[in-house]
């Protein structure tokens, strides 16, 4: 059984650092014994692929996490960031001060995401949107989960269809990755069984897909998940964008378990980097793979773009998700840091707006 192991995980090797497809039995070999020497050897393929496809580029966006509340009613176990109304934590933020903190910092990209609640219901959403395109006609707006999206529909009666149109046609231009968590029926009945599903979520990105909507995609891992269903996570996926062609970018979420959590610790640095690079050598049809510092930590992110990854996200100005379930990295990375940052890894530092294109402007 291991010489039929080693034989596909050379195949796959072979295969993805030359951008070519792998079949299943060669994308669960390169999971099925992670040791040192083989977390090397994923590093290199991973590395020669990403070349392949931007050489020494490296991109990242200068924008802003806008999450207008905190209160949700879906209580995922693994939660920090929510809270009921009455909760010392809870916060609700106004629409002035959403429009002030985008005057002060002018960025390329606002990325929205909120609770499950009513405090901020869809119509309110949907005014927002529609007053920062008004005045912010250049902003590359990225709003709203599919696990909001599907709650807008439940509370309006409207389809998601007609939540995802009147998004786009108050400004949204992209859906944001979040509420996938991992694809495992095992796991969602666990953990945030009132939220929707797989299925669902994959169902929602593509009915986005078609009325025009770019989306993320991510994969929240280390929370009791196997590495067989990350490997299924990346599969499914991989399915999707045959079908649809809509996904930009797939960002993995190192798992921050916070205090009193069912796990005292989350993924290892090196556990990150391989499912970097496996996430790189599997999913040949998502353009963009994301080092999101914010959740791995800005040292582990920056070795990622040697393990495959071509993004480190960008600046998050205020981005409270990660830090309130007890990421120790810093809130917001300013541009030179970043910069450095990059460069330090022994790559080529890229600015870019929220469609991936390239900043040209001075600033």
């Amino acid at each position: 059984m291991a010489e039929v192991v080693d034989k596909f995980f050379g195949q796959a090797l072979d295969k993805g650092a030359k951008c070519q497809r792998l079949d299943r039995d060669e994308a669960l070999a390169l999971a099925a014994r992670i040791t040192p020497e083989r977390l090397h050897a994923l590093g290199r393929a991973a590395l020669a692929n990403r070349r392949m496809r931007y050489d020494a580029k490296a991109t990242y966006v200068f924008n802003l996490q806008i999450n207008p509340a905190n209160i949700c009613g879906a209580r995922c176990t693994f939660c920090n960031y929510a809270a009921s109304k009455n909760d010392p934590h809870a916060y609700v933020m106004s629409e002035e001060e959403i429009l002030d903190k985008v005057a002060q910092l002018q960025p390329t990209e606002a990325h929205i995401v909120g609770g499950l609640n009513q405090v901020w219901p869809y119509e309110r959403n949907l005014e927002l949107v529609r007053r920062l395109r008004a005045e912010y006609p250049g902003l590359h707006i990225k709003a709203f989960t599919a696990v909001e999206i599907a709650y807008f529909a439940n509370t309006t009666r409207k389809s998601e269809q007609q939540i995802l149109e009147e998004l786009k046609s108050a400004g949204v231009e992209a859906l944001p990755g979040g509420g996938a968590e991992i694809f495992s029926e095992r796991l969602w009945q666990q953990h945030w069984k009132n939220k929707i599903g797989p299925q669902e979520w994959v169902r929602i990105h593509q009915l986005a897909h078609r009325v025009g909507l770019t989306t993320n995609a991510t994969m929240l891992f280390g929370f009791g998940d196997t590495w067989a269903e990350r490997i299924e996570h990346l599969l499914i996926l991989r399915q999707a964008q045959d079908a649809s062609q809509g996904f930009a970018c797939f960002i993995p979420l190192a798992f921050q378990p916070g205090e009193g959590r069912f796990v005292t610790h989350g993924p290892t640095p090196l556990e990150t980097l391989a499912l970097l690079s496996i996430s790189r050598l599997v999913l040949d049809n998502i353009p963009h793979l994301k080092s999101y510092w914010p959740m791995s930590g800005v040292e582990t992110a920056a070795a990622g773009l040697s393990w495959g990854a071509d993004d480190m996200d960008g600046t998050i100005s205020e981005e409270k998700i990660a830090h309130l379930a007890g990421a120790t990295t810093p809130k917001g990375l300013a541009r030179d840091r970043m910069t450095e940052t990059i460069r330090m890894a022994g790559f080529e530092p890229v600015e870019r707006n929220g469609r991936f294109e390239e900043v040209k402007e001075e600033r």
